[in-house]
């Protein structure tokens, strides 16, 4: 029974230390990528910039293109905007001449 608890202990000191070693070389891999990620990044955000005005062009034309339809879709409500526009015209112009009368 002794010899299986100082089994666990060792395979627990094993994993302990190959687990640090593991850490320590991730974190050499990953100060030695550091400058290469910085400049991907960089790179990235010069293509940003390159892209941004074609972008901005897209985003214009799918604000007309889908602007027109969305209005397109609005148009059958029309008429009854207009009826709620003229009974709330009708209602506020009447209650003042009730108050003034």
């Amino acid at each position: 029974m002794v010899e299986l608890v100082v089994l666990g202990a060792l395979a627990f000191c094993a994993f302990v230390v190959f687990g640090a070693l593991f850490a320590a070389a991730s974190m050499v891999g990953w100060i030695i990528t550091l400058p290469f990620r910085l400049f991907g990044l960089a790179l990235r955000g010069v293509g940003l910039l390159i892209g941004l005005p074609f972008l901005i062009v897209g985003g214009l034309l799918a604000l007309v293109v889908f602007g027109v339809g969305a209005i397109f879709t609005l148009i059958p409500i029309i008429p009854l905007a207009l009826l709620v526009f003229g009974i709330v015209w009708l209602a506020r112009h009447s209650g003042r001449h009730a108050i003034n009368s």
